[in-house]
């Protein structure tokens, strides 16, 4: 039911209209009579009504006064007018304070009710109008939130928004952006990441940045990293902020963060804030994780690696072959300190890590089969690098930060030398090293067997040759074969620009059987020749 408040100085009229009208059909009621404007202000104070129906001309307070006074203090409430045809010019001015209905006098029951009708249906319509709106604005305010992170999203990855463009979507989403000059955070977790952990650090950053008086404007997730977008501020200020989210994350979930900070810059050069942040997030390969990277941290040098940082591989190799431990040691801790002075790029860097790696790969391939990893396959790289050397680049960590590597080459070139070591201190049997080299310089003879080398080469019973070699070496030699033929394709691979089965078969001593070979290699190494090589590229992209 709407309230109708009547207002007639005529008290017939008003009394009329009050008793023809049957107020409910109408959805109304009846909530009060005044005799003039002073006193409809007074009712209408006391109980603001929905509708007013008013006459023009009264003493002391006339019609047009009084819808002037409530418009001003109640904008949604609806007046019809009463006037004779000598109050058009009044009815007029009525009209333009937003009056919409009015009745001549003298009036019908009928025109009362029609117009009336009118009244009640608009204020049926406004409040549908406002249900809705309100609806909307609900189910909006729900997926804002999401529609924000997607639209951040867009604009660091697939699109480049204008001035005018970011005027428009700023007023759709509520970003109160202006021409202010902003920075972005990127933030990635060290470790395994679950998606509870990236909401905790999104709760607990934006927490943190509201309590030092600053706003996030927009955030989002790519992957596994956190993106903010935020106001210019201070870097020195933005830092021990930093410093304070990396604090209080590390102590509830005992993880930690490696961020990186952008130059200031205009809110439509998001693109080159994102690329800058991306830079410095790879520069943790030098700094090491749980760093804050700015651009201040990033050197640009020139493309191409320099004579003076080349890797003598050779050098490497002879002293890890030698067994001399001190040098081996020493060239890996020479090598990696040259490499993270010159902060050249993590792609040219990580490619000269793997020359070091592929040594020892090589190295390991010429010595004794103790150092092979165990049936298990388990590796246990950090313990035992050696034992994991083929399996490395697999793991989710390898070259990850170049102090980790750095680590990982130290014990694995250490051990290898140790074991040349010792192994160039035994006696070893002049007939099996003979046989290792025939085998090592004829892997590409497809008739190679133990029994050719016993009755060809050697001249000895083919079980005497098999029982020396065992002695030994420890490994029968038809496994031997099997796991030199794999390691000596695998630096084929390693080598070559893209995996040509059918050669890479052929120097290995499978010509006739390219098919077979693709077979023993899986089951040597876990993967496909070709899948092989696609992680070795990787690796080095990465």
């Amino acid at each position: 039911m709407y309230n109708v408040l009547l207002v007639d100085d005529e008290r017939i009229i008003l009394e009329g209209i009050a008793s023809v009208v049957e107020w409910d059909k109408h959805g109304t009621r009846l909530a009060g009579k005044a005799v003039n404007g002073k006193d409809a202000v007074r009712l209408i104070e006391a109980q603001p009504p929905d509708i007013v129906i008013t006459d023009i001309r009264m003493p002391e307070l006339g019609g047009i006064e009084l819808i002037q006074w409530a418009k001003e203090r109640y904008p949604r409430m609806h007046f019809i007018v009463l006037s004779g045809h000598e109050e058009f010019a009044s009815a007029q001015t009525a009209m333009k304070l937003g009056v919409r209905h009015y009745l001549l006098k003298p009036c019908s029951e009928d025109e009362i009710a029609g117009v009336l009708d009118e009244a009640v249906e608009e204020l049926r319509e406004r409040e549908r109008q406002e249900s809705f709106k309100a609806s909307t604005m609900e189910q909006l305010a729900r997926v804002l939130p999401q529609i924000k992170e997607q639209f951040l999203k867009e604009c660091l990855m697939n699109k480049t928004y204008s001035k005018r463009d970011w005027d428009y979507y700023g007023g759709l989403l509520g970003l109160d952006i202006d021409d202010r000059s902003v920075r972005l955070l990127l933030f990635e977790i060290e470790g395994s990441c679950e998606f509870e952990h990236l909401f905790a650090l999104h709760n607990i950053a934006e927490e943190l940045v509201r309590e030092s008086g600053r706003h996030v404007l927009l955030n989002t997730t790519i992957g596994e990293r956190l993106v903010l977008l935020v106001e210019e501020g201070e870097l020195a200020e933005w830092l021990a902020l930093l410093e304070r989210v990396k604090r209080i994350y590390g102590q509830y979930f005992r993880l930690d963060l490696t961020i990186a900070v952008s130059h200031p810059g205009l809110i439509t050069q998001l693109r080159m804030l994102y690329r800058e942040t991306q830079a410095c997030l790879s520069h943790r390969f030098y700094l090491g994780e749980g760093s804050i990277i700015t651009s201040e941290d990033i050197h640009h040098p020139a493309e191409g690696l320099p004579m003076e940082l080349e890797v003598d591989t050779e050098a490497f190799a002879i002293a890890v072959r030698s067994g001399n431990t001190e040098r081996a040691r020493e060239f890996v801790r020479e090598t990696i300190a040259r490499l993270k002075a010159s902060k050249l790029d993590v792609g040219l860097v990580k490619s000269c890590v793997l020359e070091l790696y592929l040594v020892l790969l090589r190295e390991k391939g010429r010595a004794k089969p103790s150092w092979s990893a165990g049936a298990d396959g388990s590796g246990q790289a950090r313990a035992r690098p050696m034992r994991g050397l083929e399996t490395f680049l697999l793991r989710e960590d390898a070259f990850d930060t170049l102090d980790q590597t750095e680590d990982y080459l130290l014990q694995a070139a250490v051990e290898a030398a140790e074991r040349n070591y010792e192994a160039n201190v035994q006696t070893q049997s002049k007939v099996i090293a003979q046989v290792v080299r025939y085998v090592e310089d004829h892997l590409d003879d497809e008739s190679l067997t133990l029994s050719k080398l016993a009755h060809d080469i050697f001249y000895l019973n083919v079980d005497y040759l098999g029982k020396l070699f065992r002695k030994e070496t420890g490994e029968k030699f038809s496994l031997y074969m099997i796991r030199v033929r794999m390691e000596e394709a695998m630096r084929l691979i390693a080598r070559a620009e893209s995996v040509k089965i059918l050669d890479i078969a052929a120097k290995v001593g499978f010509r006739g059987n390219p098919q077979y070979f693709s077979q023993v290699f899986k089951k040597h190494t876990g993967s496909t020749p070709s899948e092989y090589k696609k992680q070795l590229s990787n690796m080095s992209e990465n």
